[in-house]
C-alpha cells in the first residue's frame, strides 16, 4: 500500500475545501485511518498548503490539531450533505468558527476575475486553514455545488467529491473503482467455484 504525503495525495474533490477533507482516508464510521492521513506530522499543514498555493508560515502542533479538527468537521458536513442529511449542529459550528476568524483576519481584495475574495498575509500562520474554511462557506452557498456532493463508497475511502460529470460513482476508478470491480469478480468466480464443487 502506497503511504501519501502532501505532495502526493490525490486531488479530485473538486474544490480546495473538499480536497482538504479528503487529506485521509475515513472508516464507514466517520474516523480518521491514521496510515492514509497526511496531516500527521508538524510541518505537513504547510506542506499541503504549498502545493495549494495557499500556504503561510508554519503554525506548529496547535494549529496542525486546528486545522484537523476542521477537516474532521468539513469531512462530516460534506458526508452528511451528499446523504441529503441535515450536517449535525457541531460540525457547522466549528466551521463558523474557523470563518469568522478568516474574516477577521482577513482582507477583501479584488480578484483576477472582478470577484472580491479574503486574502491572508504569507506570514499569517493560519493561512491555511482560514483558506479551506472560506471555501467551505463558499461551497455551503452554493445549491448547485451542494446537489453534485458525493461520498465515494469505497471500502476504508470515504472521500467527498463534486459530481460535474453526473455519472461519477467513486472518488476514482483507478483506486475504489477498480478494487470494487476486482472484489466482485472474485465473489463471481468463488460463486462459480462453488457451484462446480457441489
Amino acid at each position: 500500500m502506497v503511504i501519501p504525503t502532501p505532495e502526493t495525495i490525490k486531488l479530485q474533490g473538486g474544490s480546495l475545501s473538499i480536497d482538504f477533507a479528503n487529506t485521509a482516508d475515513w472508516t464507514a464510521a466517520e474516523e480518521v485511518i491514521e496510515a492514509q492521513d497526511v496531516l500527521l506530522e508538524p510541518d505537513s499543514l504547510e506542506r499541503w498548503g504549498a502545493r495549494m498555493g495557499v500556504a503561510g508560515r508554519p503554525g506548529g502542533v496547535e494549529e496542525l490539531e486546528l486545522a484537523r479538527g476542521l477537516r474532521s468537521a468539513l469531512h462530516a458536513v460534506f458526508s452528511a450533505l451528499a446523504r441529503d442529511e441535515t450536517p449535525e449542529y457541531f460540525s457547522l459550528a466549528r466551521v463558523r468558527f474557523a470563518y469568522a476568524q478568516a474574516v477577521a483576519a482577513g482582507t477583501l481584495v479584488q480578484q483576477p476575475d472582478g470577484a472580491f475574495g479574503l486574502e491572508w498575509s504569507e506570514e499569517e500562520t493560519r493561512r491555511v486553514r482560514f483558506a479551506v474554511a472560506a471555501d467551505a462557506v463558499a461551497l455551503l452557498a452554493d445549491p448547485a455545488r451542494i446537489a453534485r456532493l458525493h461520498r465515494c463508497p469505497g471500502r476504508d475511502c470515504g472521500w467527498v467529491f463534486l459530481d460535474t460529470s453526473g455519472r461519477r460513482r467513486w472518488c476514482s476508478m483507478a483506486t475504489c473503482g477498480s478494487r470494487e470491480k476486482m472484489r466482485r469478480m472474485y465473489a463471481r468466480k468463488r460463486a462459480a467455484q462453488l457451484l462446480d464443487d457441489a
